[in-house]
């Protein structure tokens, strides 16, 4: 059942958005990122520094998929799901709700580019990786009954966080949303099997 279409506040939020990652993405290519400064991604996007880092940590999470926003997404919809489905497929049932806000996104070809250009943004998404792993571990332990800290739910987030990124890394964004969401898929079937060869 497709949910309610969006009010007015959260589609200026979406626009407000798409308007920085956009920014962010065009003076990345025009320019070495390193020589881009958050208040370049304002000016272009027309927005204040503080409007900046109500979406963003940083100038490079900017060009990360996974934002607050879409975190907490994902967060929500994973502690919506049935408490007698197995997490695994509470997982990959959440990650596919979420997906739409994903795809909502756009510029992906420029952000392959980018990252195959300048390897060091890779690394300097990482903290939104953590950030989002760490959300998941929160929710999980709820779900599985675990103590704050216990390892099983921190693997199934990790796992899930390297799901998404190795899935987002094979893509190539021609192939469109579908493409990705197989290549998830196929990701979590590899999980669940025990990653047999």
């Amino acid at each position: 059942m497709q949910g309610a279409a969006p009010g007015l506040r959260e589609r200026k939020k979406a626009e407000t958005r798409e308007a920085l990652r956009a920014a962010a993405i065009r003076l990345f290519l025009e320019h070495d990122p390193a020589a881009v400064t958050v208040n370049d991604i304002c000016d272009a996007a027309r927005v204040s520094r503080r409007t900046f880092f109500n979406y963003f940590e940083s100038k490079e999470a900017a060009l990360f998929a996974w934002d607050q926003d879409l975190t907490e997404e994902f967060a929500v919809k994973l502690a919506a799901r049935p408490p007698d489905e197995p997490p695994l497929t509470a997982l990959r049932r959440a990650m596919d709700q979420t997906m739409p806000g994903f795809a909502a996104q756009t510029g992906w070809n420029a952000r392959k580019e980018l990252f195959g250009a300048y390897p060091e943004l890779r690394t300097k998404i990482l903290s939104a990786i953590f950030r989002l792993e760490t959300r998941l571990t929160d929710v999980l332990n709820d779900r599985v009954g675990c103590p704050e800290g216990g390892l099983y739910p921190r693997l199934l987030a990790a796992a899930t966080g390297s799901a998404f990124r190795v899935a987002f890394t094979t893509w190539t964004p021609e192939t469109g949303i579908e493409g990705l969401r197989v290549l998830i898929d196929q990701a979590f079937d590899r999980l669940a099997g025990g990653l047999a060869p």
